[in-house]
């Protein structure tokens, strides 16, 4: 009886150090063929959703004053060139029409100048002409009386008072012409002072009405109100930076920003294509390509990333916001024509060595293998299986 039972605990012992071993070695479920095909290098990285340069825009005033009327609250659509809001401006429009009245009376004295001036040059002018015109007589009866007094015909007093009076005609005649000339100068400085001061004036004016339009602040971009941060009612100032009233979002000109890893960012070349998903719609795959990578630095937690910006492909209007934040896959590799198992298949033993269980028949057998690329639950074998081959899967 002693017997039985010791070679019963001696059974159960041996069976129980068999289920032991078992469950320390234990073998694939399920198996699974090698086989040939394509396998992505893939980059993962978080990021988000963000305004392309431009796309954002805080609209603000440019002079101080008290908010008259404000047009727009958040949310709101908005076009490039509409009118959001007024300040109050009464002073600027009261300068405006002094300017105005300053350039209008500028421009009545340049038209008197160029009417009056004018007017004088012709009568001066044809006052010379007749002046020439009565010389040129006198000088005909002056050679008459020269003739005469050879002939002793009139005295010499007659002769002298002739020649006196054709000197003094010709006097008479160059003053004229001076005066000709002082008035013609005369007349292109009061141009040149007037056209001086019509310049000054409408500059002035024009200068008087940008400040006008300061007042009325319209939208630079067509987008949506993202922020409203003034009220109809509250004072501005202006000063080195302009107080903002609105902040206009175009949300048809968006791009994802994700920040790659040091280790990983010599793997990522602009051009590459990706994928990227956001939490309001995680069943939603956007397709993106990789545009340029940012030079400066991002430290985070002493880790250092850089910034990957990406244009988005797939049409995203009413399904995509700013700052939402994207799970992105950067392809940055492909591979075609390669030995690909699924990763479930691949383990690794205490030596630190890849491996797998192939299948021998019946049996199952450990295989050493060098891997490759891993993606989306594949993973590339670079030796030590073949084509065909039957592995086993944990």
């Amino acid at each position: 009886m002693k017997k039985i039972f010791f070679l019963f605990f001696v059974s159960l012992f041996l069976f129980i150090g068999c289920k032991r071993k078992e469950n320390k070695n234990p073998l694939p479920r399920e198996s699974a063929k090698v086989e040939r095909g394509t396998i992505y290098l893939e980059v993962s990285a978080t990021g988000a959703v963000k305004p392309q340069v431009g796309a954002q825009v805080k609209v603000g005033a440019r002079i101080s004053g008290k908010v008259e009327k404000l047009f727009v609250t958040q949310g709101d659509r908005v076009k490039a060139g509409q009118l959001i809001a007024i300040i109050e401006h009464q002073d600027l429009q009261d300068e405006v029409d002094r300017t105005y009245a300053n350039y209008k009376d500028a421009l009545a004295n340049l038209e008197k100048i160029k009417r009056v001036y004018p007017s004088k040059i012709e009568a001066q002018r044809k006052k010379i002409e007749a002046i020439k015109t009565e010389l040129e007589q006198i000088g005909r009866e002056l050679k008459r009386y020269e003739a005469l007094y050879k002939d002793g015909l009139i005295s010499l007093t007659d002769l002298e008072r002739m020649e006196r009076d054709y000197k003094v005609k010709k006097a008479e005649l160059e003053s004229e012409k001076s005066t000709l000339d002082a008035l013609i100068s005369e007349y292109e400085k009061e141009l040149e002072r007037t056209n001086a001061q019509v310049f000054a004036a409408k500059n002035a004016w024009e200068e008087a009405k940008v400040k006008l339009s300061y007042a009325f602040v319209y939208a630079p971009i067509s987008g949506v109100v993202s922020e409203v941060t003034t009220q109809q009612g509250e004072t501005v100032v202006a000063g080195l930076n302009a107080p903002t009233f609105i902040t206009v979002v175009d949300l048809s000109r968006l791009q994802v920003e994700c920040y790659v890893d040091e280790t990983d960012i010599g793997k990522i070349k602009a051009g590459q294509e990706a994928t990227f998903t956001v939490d309001a719609y995680p069943d939603k795959v956007f397709r993106a390509r990789v545009r340029t990578i940012y030079p400066g630095a991002i430290i985070k937690n002493n880790v250092v990333f850089y910034d990957v910006v990406l244009d988005i492909l797939d049409p995203y209007e009413n399904f995509l916001r700013p700052e939402m934040t994207a799970q992105v896959t950067i392809i940055a590799g492909k591979k075609e024509n390669v030995l690909i198992v699924p990763s479930q298949a691949v383990k690794i033993d205490t030596q630190g060595n890849y491996y797998v269980m192939v299948k021998k028949g019946d049996k199952w057998e450990k295989r050493i293998v060098k891997v490759g690329w891993e993606s989306k639950g594949k993973t590339e074998i670079i030796s030590g299986l073949k084509e065909g081959e039957e592995v086993g899967l944990w």
